[in-house]
């Protein structure tokens, strides 16, 4: 019996296979250029391959010089060379889904797959506004450039765009690239970057309005009890690298964190580490001038940091006594922003668990708690609270605007982290604080916009 279900087996292996190859596509082929095509972005790599005609080839963007590259499956892996003029070197790179490792020589850097977002509505740049329409479930619409309409229409290709835009007998082709600082559109030798263009928030309209997009792609919500919108993630390593973009004179130690040789905040939804509470309020000041400029929010309205109060309101706690975060610090015993059981339930958030011990094996865990993450995990990838927002604790922490207590020295930071194990550090109402300068690996922040006086 036994050796008849495995000659069964054999001949409709050998029908599946046989079908596959008559169309010229092998299955397990297949599954190699899945992982390996389009674009990845890491640390002083960006990396963009297609297959063709049996082979890899691309282009990559290694330690600020552009390169092209040829490469070819082997023993599970991708090796090639990457090179411009006579100039050439070896690599490797390895997939497991959307993730690459690549090396070359003693270099080595993780690499996370970019994907092309969801395109609709309006993209605009100085000289360039693309309306993507999408009617009969293309994507296509029309395009403004040098102040001609055309109609576009286009297709996703190895994580860009790539179509044609049209107006009588005049047609011109296009690509819009998926580059990390944002898409840019190009067309010939023109090349800018073109951004998603939010609905306008109006100054008479901001206190009813309940949830809304700004010009990053944060999604922001009214949380009851306050005046704030409140961004419904941590900001990200892609939010921030927008800022660091824009010009010169901004720190770098968020770009390449590591603990213990372990990637910290590993691809662009991840939440953005190794911020200053000084530099977290220029982002802030920097977005509002943004935003301003380009009349997406009125000159009353500006984002900050959370209060203390008001991150209180949003993580659901209740009024607690006290003038100063030090006097309400970890006062409201047993709520947790999971609930009021200890230990966390499966899900609760990203907190030191198995994933991080079987990493650091001399951290000390939450025992029996997995959540899948030995550091940072993209943000939203567990339950939002009641109020729709992601990571209240858990993941990074998180800097408020206020002092911890009259003498100034410290500001005030709420949350926990992917590293906290300990019930105390854990509680909604438990403070953390450092000085304004400090940077960490497991310290991030939030924005919310407010359309009143700063606090």
């Amino acid at each position: 019996m036994l050796m008849n279900l495995k000659h069964i087996f054999s001949f409709f292996l050998c029908l599946f296979l046989a079908s596959n190859l008559h169309a010229g596509t092998n299955p397990f082929e297949q599954v190699a250029e899945d992982s390996y095509a389009g674009r990845f972005v890491g640390p002083d790599v960006t990396f963009r391959l297609k297959p063709e005609a049996g082979k890899w080839t691309g282009t990559i963007l290694f330690k600020g010089q552009n390169y092209t590259i040829q490469g070819a499956n082997q023993d599970g892996k991708l090796a090639g060379t990457f090179g411009a003029g006579d100039q050439s070197w070896a690599f490797t790179a390895t997939s497991d889904g959307d993730n690459l490792t690549f090396t070359a020589g003693t270099f080595t850097a993780r690499l996370t797959r970019q994907k092309l977002p969801k395109l609709a509505g309006v993209y605009a740049s100085k000289r360039v506004k693309l309306d993507f329409q999408n009617q009969d479930g293309g994507l296509n619409g029309t395009i403004n450039f040098n102040g001609k309409q055309f109609q576009f229409t286009a297709t996703e290709t190895v994580g860009d765009l790539a179509g044609v835009f049209k107006s009588g007998e005049e047609a011109f082709q296009f690509t819009l690239v998926n580059d990390p600082a944002g898409l840019t559109f190009q067309t010939g030798k023109f090349s800018e970057v073109v951004r998603w263009t939010p609905q306008r928030l109006k100054a008479a309209t901001f206190a009813n309005t309940t949830r809304w997009t700004n010009s990053l792609g944060m999604v922001l919500v009214k949380v009851p009890g306050s005046a704030a919108l409140f961004s419904i993630w941590d900001t990200r390593v892609q939010d921030y690298q927008i800022y660091a973009a824009s010009g010169g004179g901004i720190d770098v130690s968020w770009k390449n964190v590591e603990y213990k040789g372990v990637r910290v905040s590993d691809g662009p939804a991840h939440p953005v580490t190794m911020v200053s509470w000084d530099e977290a309020k220029a982002f802030c000041a920097w977005l509002t001038a943004q935003e301003q400029a380009d009349g997406v929010i009125s000159s009353q309205q500006f984002y900050r940091l959370p209060t203390d109060a008001e991150w209180s309101v949003a993580v659901g706690l209740p009024d607690e006594a006290g003038s100063t975060p030090k006097e309400k610090d970890g006062k409201i015993k047993d709520v947790y922003p999971w609930g009021s059981s200890w230990p966390p339930p499966s899900g609760a958030g990203n907190y030191a668990d198995s994933s991080a011990k079987a990493r650091f094996t001399d951290w000390t865990v939450i025992e029996g708690y997995s959540d899948g993450y030995a550091t940072t995990s993209p943000v939203g990838s567990f339950s939002a609270n009641q109020f729709g927002l992601y990571d209240m604790g858990g993941n990074v922490w998180q800097w408020c605007e206020d002092w911890y207590d009259g003498n100034q020295k410290y500001r005030v930071l709420r949350g926990a982290s992917c590293y906290n194990y300990y019930p105390r550090n854990l509680l909604s109402s438990y403070r953390s604080r450092r000085t304004p300068d400090y940077r960490y690996f497991l310290i991030g922040f939030r924005c919310v916009l407010v359309g009143g006086s700063a606090p």
